[in-house]
């Protein structure tokens, strides 16, 4: 579904491409953007909407429009949406231009991505789309399993294997009527007593940083996950490096009263159950299958191989 959006007097005015996730939020973003356009046509947009359909459908738009040669896409959603969005941008079926950029406009359960980019509301991300300063950021390439398949697909703020992706996916299942953190606490609690680690074997650019009974395996290349868990807080999505981060096997009774409050924070490093290691090449190895996420969608399982794609898309900002 298509839509356009323009004031009674178009001089000046500067094109906006937007893909807007009507699902996101729960349903609540397709209430929400008839105000948010009418919105970006107050501050002087003529905004082209397309309302997505279902999976896919959101990056094979974004690839018409990049062939077609428009130079602003707008994600309207959550997490999901944005990975979405990104993929058409980066997926290798379009060579976008050098100024070809994304905007980002929050409106679905989770918002690490905006987070991480410093865009943590509306208003941030109206001003953003005023300022119109943009930044290369960096992305990842993950090739995973697909039941018999392998796939390939990139991501922009964060990939999980164990404990958050079930968490993550819990969540998912969920109705998500109670917003991005909480909704993802409700699904790791829910997951916290079904899942079971397995031996799992992560290499960071060759070399052996863990080998062992592991509750997760986090690749950040933004600070936030999980609905505004400080995961990595030193991550950065424009340093050339994505941040691993190991949870070893750990009781629950450690992970619920002294782990989990730390991550909130960004406290939860010096734990004794957490590796951190740096680099621009992942392997994980697992010796049963485990779901893989990432930024908030479960495409998969593993084993999973991840390569940092430096300075691969072109964001506005709030930073």
């Amino acid at each position: 579904m298509q839509a356009e959006h323009r004031a009674d007097d178009t001089g000046g005015q500067k094109d906006l491409y937007v893909i807007v996730n009507p699902a996101a939020g729960a349903g609540r973003t397709r209430k929400r953007w008839p105000k948010i356009a009418a919105e970006l046509v107050r501050r002087g947009f003529r905004v082209h909407a397309s309302l997505t359909e279902g999976p896919g459908h959101a990056t094979a738009k974004v690839r018409d429009w990049l062939r077609a040669g428009v130079a602003h896409i707008v994600a309207v959603g959550g997490d999901g949406t944005v990975n979405e969005v990104a993929n058409g941008f980066l997926d290798g079926q379009v060579d976008p231009s050098a100024a070809a950029k994304l905007s980002v406009i929050p409106s679905g359960t989770g918002h690490d991505f905006a987070r991480s980019v410093g865009i943590h509301s509306l208003d941030d991300a109206f001003r953003a789309l005023a300022r119109n300063e943009s930044h290369l950021i960096d992305a990842a390439r993950a090739v995973f399993r697909n039941g018999e398949a392998q796939m390939c697909r990139f991501f922009v703020n964060a990939a999980d294997v164990g404990l958050g992706a079930a968490a993550a996916a819990a969540a998912n299942r969920s109705r998500k009527l109670i917003g991005g953190l909480w909704t993802y606490v409700a699904g790791a609690l829910r997951a916290l007593w079904s899942f079971r680690c397995v031996p799992t074997v992560v290499e960071v650019d060759g070399q052996r940083v863990s080998d062992g009974l592991a509750e997760m395996v986090l690749i950040a290349n933004g600070r936030f996950h999980a609905g505004g868990m400080r995961m990595a807080p030193m991550a950065s999505p424009n340093d050339g490096w994505l941040e691993v981060l190991v949870l070893r096997q750990i009781s629950r009774f450690e992970l619920l009263l002294s782990l989990l409050p730390r991550v909130y924070h960004g406290r939860h490093l010096n734990h004794p159950a957490v590796t951190h290691a740096r680099g621009r090449k992942v392997a994980i190895r697992c010796a049963e299958p485990l779901l893989f996420e990432m930024d908030g969608e479960q495409p998969g399982t593993t084993d999973v191989a991840i390569e940092l794609v430096p300075a691969a898309l072109r964001v506005t900002t709030g930073l």
